[in-house]
């Protein structure tokens, strides 16, 4: 196979920052590979990686519309600089060949936006704010332009949920569309580290080691269900007297409206809320069960990294990582993120130790069928697919 030129552009490639860590394994991988990589971004976190190279993109930042129409405007006129074979589009543009919409189908996501809030008066303005808002409508434009382009040859869905999002609210054909699962690193995230890290990481936090420990992580906490998550804590504490339950909490958010939730719920001295955090495989590593309740997710990179960490998993339909999940060896997907009893219940369910142990085997090799290498040939033969169709 020849080597190709590729371009990978997105608007903030910050690799330690959660789900942005893909796209520099990405770049990585593919330059590893022997391909000619280059990062197109509004923010980068390093300018000068080893194996890449970074193209940083000057846009307007305020207001969202200005910034979405600088970022597409500059993006095409520095791309056409240079000559690629593969022009890989993650969020808002239209010079590519591929797009990865790794956010999901917007018009999904907002449905379960909406769904996620339980205050009237703040709906009303979430809604009113995002109505009468210039850059929502640049963005369902853009979306359907995106989908819907004869230059985009292909669609990289990271899910079933966001195949079948794009097939349901786009005029696409499904043969347009490639379905492949997202990875993780299988060598940062694995069993083991439970043997290094669970102690300190208790010790560091104040978790006693025999207690059993829940762990959250997401960067909105609204939108991933961390309040309802609280209350199934509080249920679960209510049920099981005799047991510690803990649950860790990391990623930035509106922290201090809930731990004022967790204070009136009384169970503010079992949740430990520690922000976000670059050596998250050692959070995993001292957890018993990850709880991940979102209202929606394209993919959540946490599940994968949680299961390749030997962790059974409670999420929700609205996760497209719930893919991964078939059996509930190793996980559950309930139906209603909004339901704390179902919510409680699935918790519970590992609650017994030999189901967790249980767990750490099955979780892992569900992960291990989507590994690292499987996923960059995948992505490789949708680029050369591309370029056999050119010719």
């Amino acid at each position: 196979m020849r080597r190709l030129k590729i371009a990978i552009v997105l608007n903030r490639f910050l690799p330690s920052s959660g789900g942005q860590n893909y796209f520099s394994f990405l770049a990585n991988a593919l330059a590893k590979k022997g391909h000619d990589v280059y990062v197109f971004a509004t923010e980068v976190e390093d300018r000068k990686p080893e194996n890449y190279k970074v193209v940083l993109v000057p846009v307007i930042k305020r207001p969202k519309s200005l910034r979405i129409l600088s970022f597409i405007l500059l993006t095409r006129w520095l791309l056409r600089r240079y000559s690629f074979d593969i022009i890989h589009q993650v969020d808002e543009g239209l010079t590519m060949n591929v797009f990865n919409p790794h956010g999901g189908v917007e018009k999904a996501y907002l449905k379960q936006e909406f769904a996620s809030i339980d205050s009237k008066l703040y709906y009303l303005v979430r809604i009113l704010k995002r109505y009468l808002s210039l850059s929502h409508y640049l963005i369902i434009f853009l979306q359907k332009k995106q989908f819907e382009s004869q230059n985009v040859k292909k669609i990289i869905a990271i899910s079933k949920m966001i195949k079948e999002d794009i097939l349901r609210h786009y005029d696409v054909s499904e043969d347009k569309v490639a379905y492949i699962f997202n990875t993780c690193d299988l060598e940062r995230f694995c069993p083991e580290n439970r043997h290094r890290f669970l102690e300190d990481v208790r010790f560091k936090l104040k978790i006693p080691i025999d207690a059993l420990v829940l762990m959250f992580a997401g960067h909105n906490f609204r939108l991933k269900g961390l309040k309802i998550l609280l209350f199934a804590l509080k249920k679960l504490i209510e049920e099981n007297p005799i047991r510690e339950i803990h649950l860790i909490v990391v990623g930035r958010g509106r922290i201090s409206q809930y731990e004022k939730l967790a204070k009136k719920l009384k169970v503010n001295e079992k949740v430990h809320f520690v922000g976000t955090v670059r050596d998250i495989e050692k959070y995993y590593a001292a957890s018993d069960i990850y709880v991940h309740p979102t209202f929606y997710d394209s993919c959540s990179l946490t599940v994968l990294e949680a299961l390749a960490s030997g962790l059974p998993v409670v999420t929700t339909r609205f996760n497209g990582a719930k893919d991964i999940i078939s059996s509930t060896e190793g996980g559950i997907v309930i139906n209603d993120p909004s339901d704390v009893i179902e919510l409680k219940n699935a918790i519970s369910y590992f609650f017994e130790e030999n189901r967790r142990i249980r767990a750490r085997e099955i979780a892992r090799s569900w992960v291990e069928k989507f590994s690292p290498e499987w996923h960059i040939q995948e992505i490789l033969k949708v680029y050369y697919e591309i370029i056999e169709k050119r010719q």
